[in-house]
């Protein structure tokens, strides 16, 4: 098992440029991360552990899973930012 590439988004909320990243931080850390930059530095950080993943030995249901996750950051920061 590798890690898979992860997932940047750019948005601009009433005038604030925000960007999401998204990270498959690999097998050793067992761990998928999306954190949300405001002004440069990190506003937010989500994390979701391999455990919660059904079938995570498999790159598209971990790619799947790092995808959904980068969405839902993003419509969290659409209504909290």
């Amino acid at each position: 098992m590798k890690s898979i590439q992860g997932e940047n988004s750019d948005l601009f909320i009433n005038g604030t440029k925000i960007h999401i990243q998204t990270e498959d931080w690999g097998p050793e850390k067992k761990v998928l991360i999306s954190r949300v930059f405001k002004n440069g530095s990190v506003h937010k950080t989500f994390k979701l552990a391999y455990e919660k993943i059904i079938q995570v030995e498999s790159d598209s249901q971990r790619k799947r899973a790092l995808n959904k996750l980068h969405q839902t950051v993003i419509d969290w920061s659409y209504a909290e930012i």
